[in-house]
């Protein structure tokens, strides 16, 4: 089986199913596309997260507002809504931080790494470790974002075989 696997943000993905660009997606959406079936995974939690480094230099013993709108943020890519949907949560308000975008496995690692901090998925961020530098800056922060998995209607073994292997990771990764 050959795959052409495509990255987008799970608020986005309902459009490559819509457009037949693809015959499955994980999306954010419960309402189906038409023509294709919908299942419940579960949700992906995501924590604002920074280096001890950076939190002890840019929040200190507070994580104000405005500490928040002159720290610099990774965002994954600029359909990337977590950092923002947080920032409007906590600030009641757009903020307007210094950005750098880092698609990738290099989001997280840019993180870890002091470049900023950045709404990292419990998935990539591995369990608590006093060696790891990575370190929840706000508990109030935390972003729940329900996941389904939508696919064609279309009878497929290929896609059958995909869908159950996508569903059994999600009963064991996701909340």
């Amino acid at each position: 089986m050959a795959f052409d696997l495509r990255r987008a943000d799970q608020t986005r993905t309902v459009h490559l199913l819509r457009d037949g660009t693809v015959m499955a997606a994980v999306t954010a959406s419960a309402r189906p596309v038409p023509g294709c079936t919908v299942q419940r995974l579960g949700q992906m939690r995501y924590r604002p997260r920074a280096s001890r480094q950076f939190t002890a230099r840019w929040f200190g013993d507070e994580v104000s507002v405005q500490r928040l709108s002159l720290a610099p943020v990774i965002v994954f890519d600029r359909e990337d809504p977590q950092q923002d949907q947080y920032l409007r949560r906590r600030a009641r308000r757009q903020l307007a931080p210094p950005r750098c975008y880092i698609p990738g496995s290099a989001f997280v690692q840019a993180v870890r790494e002091g470049l900023g901090w950045g709404m990292v998925p419990d998935l990539q961020a591995g369990p608590p470790d006093d060696d790891d530098p990575l370190v929840e800056f706000d508990h109030r922060g935390v972003i729940d974002i329900p996941l389904y998995w939508q696919q064609w209607q279309r009878p497929s073994v290929a896609l059958e075989r995909v869908r159950t292997a996508v569903c059994a990771y999600a009963a064991s990764a996701l909340r």
